[in-house]
């Protein structure tokens, strides 16, 4: 029997570490709070005027 072994190529990332959806897809202002970075991108680029409202909310 063969070993299997993972090397970082194959691997998947880990769910709580690749930005796979945490924050609800219409984001408010408290989810915007809780987002990382990489989240906070992916929500400027999908959706910019969406990411500005939130963004200029104080």
């Amino acid at each position: 029997m063969e070993e299997t072994t993972h090397t970082p190529e194959t691997a998947a990332p880990a769910p709580y570490a690749a930005g796979t959806g945490s924050v609800p897809v219409t984001p408010d202002r408290a989810a915007f709070d809780r987002m990382g970075y990489r989240e906070r991108l992916a929500l400027k680029r999908e959706d910019p005027a969406g990411y500005a409202a939130l963004r200029g909310r104080d």
